[in-house]
């Protein structure tokens, strides 16, 4: 065995740094992901050659592509129909059309857009408990995501990485015999387990715990009357709850205490009722204050892995990156408390926006937020552009499957035919181009062309070699499988597969054993998020949509996850042996 070179304990520090890092630093994965590639590039571990190849892989684009394309796909009302037709009276047949509808659309739709979309028909439904349903729907997403390789880009990160190992990628349906028996698994669990979650009704007002602020300014003629005297205290749909004044809170407010200037008045409540502070001459809004009246609201989740998260509102420079300021804000499971300015922005945050004309527009809209309701596209689809659109893709998307096409080229002429037709224009490109994601996976293929050239991927396959001899491929695949579902649970899900597949691939080298299951293992591995509620953004949409707690999540999610591992782990090598003949 060749000692491994100093380049290739570089390389290896750099490589567990990045696990560590994203282990801690969930929502920085593009940030991390850039140094990994700037501490590869500098010291000569990666040739400026590979690095514009890893920029420019063939699988990374068709990712891209895909992203952008599918984007249309959500501007149409397929979705929303599908919704309507879900709900029905019956509960068992609601439950099977939701889970099922669910499945099929995320073979080949963003999960994150599925999901946004249903919440708000599954939140408001009356006639059913909807907790029996929004969670099945979240995790019946997620195993529809494993039907296709366009289902998921973990799917597209694992076949980019495979083809820059220069290793037969995978075809569309590739991933369907093994994803349909997981699904049917986890659908009669998911049926058997559903009135394990609970039937109480969601609260009847979602927006109750809204925090809506106002100030008193210096005209105001509130000044020097007390809160009861003012007609602050019965407010429709709106409570007082706390006054900030000169840093100090004054919380309950009591009905005789006497308003001044700059009095910060916290309410909660609905932020649509925000009109009625308007009635009060000289109490303006956080957003009035911010140059924005409060005439068009909209509803906004910041992601969990939105730059957002982590900074205070009033340094976050809100008003210039989107055109918009806070009118109020919602965090499920905890009561909000000061000013609104002050408070600290997190993952799965609610905001209600006062939007300017110029929102729609921002590019960095997608990075940070899935709009609730709202904010709408300017342009309304016809009838017949909307079928054209559905049409094209579903074609397109065909011929790859039939091997007519490649995947590629077919989203290259549907994204031009789109551009063309004006039905997508190079705005909504822009807003929609997943830059962060390009930056993971390009810096992931950098690692593992580093692994490579410096003989570390080498003296892995080595030890394998020596320590594995003899071992059974199949506890192998087992051991890949869980490791990786124990880091998709800590870390991000397109991180996780992007991190894992270079040891599965060495893995498979070592054993002598084609690396196809152990890809696949990977792939699997990295989508089985479903028992921590803030490793995956569904997850965390369901957690806050369903108002479910921690101990929900492990009681139908670890089962879940467990039977789906125990699935895969028997169905792989039977449909991707280690040994093809």
């Amino acid at each position: 065995m060749t000692m491994m070179t100093m380049m290739a304990w570089w390389v290896l520090l750099v490589f567990v740094g990045a696990l560590l890092a994203l282990a801690r630093w969930q929502n920085k994965a593009d940030h991390i992901f850039g140094l990994v590639l700037m501490m590869l590039y500098l010291p000569g571990a990666i040739s400026s050659e590979a690095l514009l190849a890893s920029a420019a892989n063939n699988g990374l684009i068709t990712l891209v592509l895909l992203i952008c394309t599918a984007f249309v796909l959500e501007k149409t009302l397929l979705l929303q129909r599908a919704a309507a037709w879900m709900l029905t009276l019956d509960f068992e047949r609601c439950w099977w059309r939701v889970v099922l509808s669910s499945i099929v659309s995320s073979a080949l739709l963003n999960n994150t857009a599925i999901v946004s979309i249903l919440l708000g028909p599954l939140r408001s439904i009356t006639h059913h408990p909807a907790r029996r349903l929004i969670l099945p729907m979240t995790y019946a997403v997620s195993m529809g995501g494993m039907l296709t390789l366009v289902g998921t880009s973990t799917n597209l990160i694992v076949n980019s990485m495979m083809i820059e190992a220069g290793l037969p990628g995978f075809h569309l349906m590739d991933f369907f015999p093994v994803g349909v028996c997981v699904a049917i698994v986890g659908i009669i669990w998911l049926w058997w387990r559903r009135d394990q979650l609970p039937a109480t009704p969601l609260s009847t007002e979602s927006v109750e715990h809204y925090l809506v602020e106002g100030r008193i300014q210096s005209d105001s003629p509130l000044i020097g009357k007390t809160i009861a005297q003012a007609g602050l205290r019965h407010l429709q749909r709106l409570f007082l709850v706390e006054i900030v004044r000169s840093g100090e809170k004054i919380c309950p407010v009591p009905p005789h205490a006497q308003l001044v200037v700059d009095d910060r008045l916290l309410f909660l409540g609905d932020p649509a009722s925000i009109g009625l502070l308007a009635r009060f001459k000289g109490l303006a809004s956080y957003a009035q204050r911010q140059g924005l009246n409060a005439d068009e609201l909209t509803e906004v989740l910041i992601l969990p892995d939105s730059p957002l998260c982590g900074l205070r509102l009033k340094e976050s420079d809100f008003r210039a990156k989107f055109d918009a300021a806070v009118v109020a804000i919602r965090r499920n499971g905890e009561a909000l408390s000061g000013v609104i300015g002050e408070q600290i922005l997190c993952g799965g945050d609610f905001l209600v926006l006062a939007t300017g004309k110029d929102f729609l527009g921002r590019a960095n809209l997608t990075k940070n937020f899935m709009i609730i309701r709202g904010a709408k596209p300017a342009a309304t689809i016809k009838p017949l552009t909307e079928w054209l659109m559905i049409g094209g893709f579903l074609l397109a998307i065909t011929l790859s499957a039939l091997g007519w096409v490649s995947l590629f080229k077919s989203m290259v002429c549907y994204l031009s035919i789109l551009l063309l037709s004006g039905t997508f224009t190079l705005n909504e490109l822009r807003r929609r181009f997943p830059l962060g994601l390009w930056l993971i996976v390009m810096s992931a293929l950098a690692l593992a062309k580093a692994m490579e050239t410096s003989g570390l991927m080498g003296v892995v396959t080595y030890l394998v070699k020596v320590h594995l001899e003899g071992a059974s491929p199949h506890w192998a695949l087992v051991g890949m499988l869980v490791a990786t579902w124990m880091v998709t649970e800590i870390i991000t899900n397109n991180a996780t597969a992007a991190m894992m597949l270079p040891l599965a691939l060495a893995l498979a080298q070592g054993l002598g054993v084609s690396p196809l299951p152990f890809a696949m293992a990977v792939a699997f591995g990295a989508s089985c998020s479903f028992v921590n509620p803030y490793a995956y953004q569904t997850n965390l949409m369901a957690l806050n949509a369903g108002e479910y707690r921690l101990v929900d999540f492990l009681r139908l999610g670890l089962p879940l996850a467990l039977l789906y591992l125990a699935v895969v782990a028997a169905f792989v090598p039977l449909f991707f042996p280690f040994l093809p003949g």
